[in-house]
């Protein structure tokens, strides 16, 4: 099952995974009926030349041949297979015909399709501000309109052929095969996204429809479909323009390393640098911001792959970015995951701290961004996110380095591979690290007597501070991966994890973690970005998944896959989880979100970055 399983790291084959993952039942046919020749039906699994000669490693063998649901009885999985190629098609329809005609539709509708329009006849507008109008509205029910035109009059609001249009098939049931006819018959959940130019303005739909397929022997066919919500957002009719515009290549310009590094994705160095060098197929770098040459513009400093130089751009007074690695003495070639740039040693000048692989570096700014090493440490674990803050109020920085994988000398002890065990809450990840700023470039490890060691057996992907008690000190929360989150209480520098008496754990798939008053009340309130997962939100929910295992486990499975967190704050004292109430769980795979009043209306929105690996497999993006 492609998707729910492939945050794994590239260490263990996610096959032999989701054998754990279902319970490695008993190998079983799909029983629904489907004919080998229908071309809808994905036939197994695509590999390089000479694999399907050669020997699988035994314990893998099992496990390589049930990636394909028809070995190992997934109904569901085969269904969805085939259904989404057929909204595939149906989207490209969409896009390319000024209007759909029943000929266009042979092949996905089926010929007792019933439905109505996809498109409420009244809609009530819900928000406006100097940027958007939102209108929501129902469908109204008896009427019945042929495919064809639900989707014409759907479409009609666009001036041209929408510039994108995105099904997500994320939740599947299977009915009561109609025997008298032949017929199996699925019920599926399908997210939809429409955006394009009206008349008026830039102009987005989102929907969610409840589809209806029935099986002869032939393929599946929609039958018809339910529309459960339906949303448009329109820019303001003064506004004409999109609100954020790409400008990378305008401000990289002719870079060299823009153009022979950046552009190059991580397939394209894989196959010309040795994966010894650091190389890693997820490629998890960030970017840090900063003036560190003091004009008052901040520059920019990127963390790249091993093999490949970490690169310092200094901001020009026309918005360009100018190439300073090698004059500043920054281009560290290991493999770096994330840096800071910030004032250290209260000199006046920024900085810059670097976390490289399982080292945290420390680059002293000399004047006029020219950089030297002031200090070099290890660290308890491979290091992917850093963040500082003084916690003690005693007038310097500190840092707080967020451990995930375990050394090596570790992994024996972390399950299977050396991969996180339970993989829905994870207690085999790498330590964390607290460093006490004593000046001069001093360092004093104080994960113990501070009392961030509590829970600090997590993969821990990002932090951020926030006085969230409002008593004078900053608390720190924690975003793990594969389980739950910690939220330390400062107590006047001794911490306490709180995250499970008010309700924060989150035992999800944490990335990232953004502070914000969302609601204005004076409180801030919390937000995590974890893994919105198609995949998983369809196969927890089917019977065959963790039969017979306890109730709770299995809800803890089905959070996994929930999505982004929103955690509101009440009155500073504890927090309720409003992730479902105010929709803001599907941010896809959210690696980071972040509050922000993107259209300066003085309420904070969020912005979630999101993909997966770039490949010609999409799967789960």
């Amino acid at each position: 099952m492609q998707g729910f399983e492939s945050r794994l790291s590239s260490k263990i084959s996610w096959p032999l995974f989701f054998c754990f993952l279902v319970g490695c039942s008993e190998q079983k046919k799909v029983s629904i009926s489907i004919k080998n020749s229908d071309p809808d039906l994905v036939s197994g699994m695509v590999v390089a030349p000479g694999i399907k000669e050669g020997k699988i490693i035994a314990p893998l063998e099992d496990a390589w041949r049930r990636i394909d649901p028809k070995e190992d009885g997934w109904d569901s999985e085969v269904f969805n297979e085939i259904a989404t190629k057929k909204l595939k098609n149906l989207s490209k329809i969409m896009k390319e015909s000024n209007l759909i005609t029943e000929k266009d539709l042979q092949g996905i509708q089926g010929n007792d399709y019933t439905g109505n329009f996809l498109r409420p006849r009244v809609l009530e507008e819900v928000y406006r501000n100097d940027e958007f109008i939102v209108k929501k509205g129902n469908i109204e029910k008896g009427t019945k309109v042929q495919l064809k035109d639900s989707i014409n009059d759907l479409l009609s609001i666009f001036d041209v052929s929408p510039q994108r249009i995105a099904f997500k098939l994320y939740r599947i049931d299977q009915k009561d095969s109609d025997i008298e006819n032949n017929k199996d018959v699925f019920k599926g959940r399908v997210l939809v996204n429409i955006s394009g130019s009206s008349a008026a303005s830039l102009c987005q739909i989102n929907s969610e429809w409840e589809t209806l397929w029935t099986l002869s022997d032939e393929s599946f066919k929609l039958n018809g479909i339910n529309v459960l919500s339906y949303e448009q957002v329109a820019r303001a009719e003064t506004k004409k323009h999109k609100l954020f515009v790409d400008i990378t290549s305008s401000v990289f310009g002719n870079d060299e390393a823009y153009r022979k590094q950046f552009l190059r994705s991580t397939d394209h160095w894989r196959s010309r640098i040795a994966r010894d060098f650091g190389l890693d197929v997820v490629a998890n770098h960030g970017i840090a911001f900063g003036d560190v040459n003091g004009d008052r513009l901040d520059d920019m400093y990127v963390c790249q792959q091993g093999g490949l130089p970490n690169r310092l751009f200094i901001r020009q007074t026309d918005g360009t970015l100018k190439d300073f690695t090698e004059s500043s003495n920054t281009g560290w070639l290991d493999y770096c995951a994330s840096a800071l740039i910030l004032d250290f040693d209260n000199d006046g000048d920024r900085d810059i701290a670097i976390s490289q692989n399982f080292k945290i570096l420390f680059m002293d700014n000399l004047g006029n961004a020219k950089f030297e090493l002031a200090l070099g440490l290890g660290t308890h674990a491979q290091t992917f996110s850093i963040s500082a803050a003084d916690y003690d109020n005693d007038g310097d920085l500190d840092i707080f380095l967020c451990g995930y994988n375990p050394p090596a000398s570790l992994e024996s002890e972390s399950g299977v591979m050396g991969e996180p065990m339970p993989y829905h809450d994870a207690k085999n990840g790498g330590k964390n690290k607290m460093l006490r700023n004593d000046g001069d470039w001093n360092f004093t490890e104080v994960t113990e007597e501070s009392g961030l060691n509590q829970n600090n057996d997590r993969f821990s992907f990002a932090s951020s501070w926030h006085d969230y008690d409002r008593d004078g000190d900053l608390d720190l929360y924690v975003a793990n991966d594969y389980g739950r989150n910690n939220l330390y209480q400062n107590n006047g520098g001794k911490f306490v994890d709180v995250a499970k008496e008010l309700g924060v754990e989150d035992m999800s798939a944490g990335m990232s973690v953004s502070w914000g008053d969302y609601n204005r009340d004076g409180f801030p309130d919390l937000y995590v970005s974890n893994m919105f997962s198609s995949a998983g939100n369809r196969i927890t929910y089917q019977r065959q998944f963790k039969s017979g295992v306890d109730s709770n486990l299995l809800s803890d499975f089905r959070r996994h896959a929930r999505g982004n967190s929103l955690f509101q704050a009440v009155s500073g004292k504890s927090f309720k989880d409003v992730s479902e109430a105010v929709n803001v769980t599907m941010g896809r795979w959210a690696w980071g979100s972040r509050f922000a009043d993107i259209d300066n209306d003085g309420w904070l929105d969020i912005l979630v970055a999101n993909g997966f690996i770039t490949a010609p497999d999409s799967g789960d993006l």
